[in-house]
């Protein structure tokens, strides 16, 4: 089964998507697929979040 990298769901049969190759130093590296048609990418948290005292 193949996983958009954007936005963490499932490529369906049919569906169109690219791949991304990704070298890795110590292993073969991994491939990265992603949907063609636009897609909702899923939320990051790039700030630590409130902190309660």
């Amino acid at each position: 089964m193949k996983i958009c990298g954007r936005c963490d769901r499932s490529i369906r049969e049919g569906e169109k998507y690219t791949t991304h190759s990704i070298a890795g130093s110590s292993y073969g590296g991994d491939v990265v697929y992603r949907h063609v048609d636009p897609c909702t990418p899923v939320p990051i948290q790039t700030t630590q979040a409130s902190i309660r005292h």
